[in-house]
């Protein structure tokens, strides 16, 4: 299984990313990290992350999971058509995607929040609603596929619903297997 980590360029949540990796990566799940630069991505409590490719060449159907990072800095990706084409891709294939915080209203730009049941920060609550999303000020959230977390506190509870949710779909592969079998 392997979990791909979007982080913004700069001021991304520190504690959002380098916990939910260190809690997917001990539960044997691979990562990788991509960000919309090569560059260096600093955090903003100033940790450094280099990714490993750009978000333009990242592709749906590499991964079984998505990490959406937070952080002030997540508003970069709000109106990037990339980011936006891979949300749609990522919910078409029914992959597990998992948003933070400042991360959550790329559901409302990539116009794919409808009808879902979803949490971010209080002061983010009129921009997920506006696009017809039901916000429920859980500390995390699961509707299906989709987990949004309320902010760096719910890094457990995102990263514990991650590992559930792949999970039960490598016991899904198996039993279609056996079936197909």
């Amino acid at each position: 299984m392997k979990a791909l980590f979007i982080l913004p360029h700069y001021d991304f949540d520190d504690d959002e990313y380098f916990q939910t990796k260190e809690a997917l990566e001990a539960a044997g799940i691979r990562t990788e990290v991509c960000s919309t630069h090569l560059s260096e991505a600093q955090g903003r409590f100033k940790k450094i992350v280099k990714p490993d490719f750009l978000v333009d060449d990242v592709e749906s159907e590499d991964f079984d999971a998505f990490v959406f990072v937070g952080g002030n800095g997540a508003t970069e990706l709000y109106h990037n058509i990339d980011i936006q084409n891979l949300v749609n891709d990522i919910l078409l294939d029914h992959k597990v995607i998992a948003l933070i915080g400042e991360a959550v209203p790329i559901l409302y730009y990539a116009n794919v929040i409808k009808g879902r049941n979803v949490t971010t920060l209080e002061n983010l609550r009129q921009e997920v609603e506006a696009g017809g999303a039901y916000y429920t000020g859980m500390g995390m959230e699961q509707d299906g596929d989709l987990i949004t977390g309320f902010d760096n506190r719910s890094s457990k509870d995102i990263s514990d619903a991650v590992i559930r949710a792949l999970d039960w779909e490598k016991e899904h592969e198996k039993s279609s297997e056996i079936v197909r079998g």
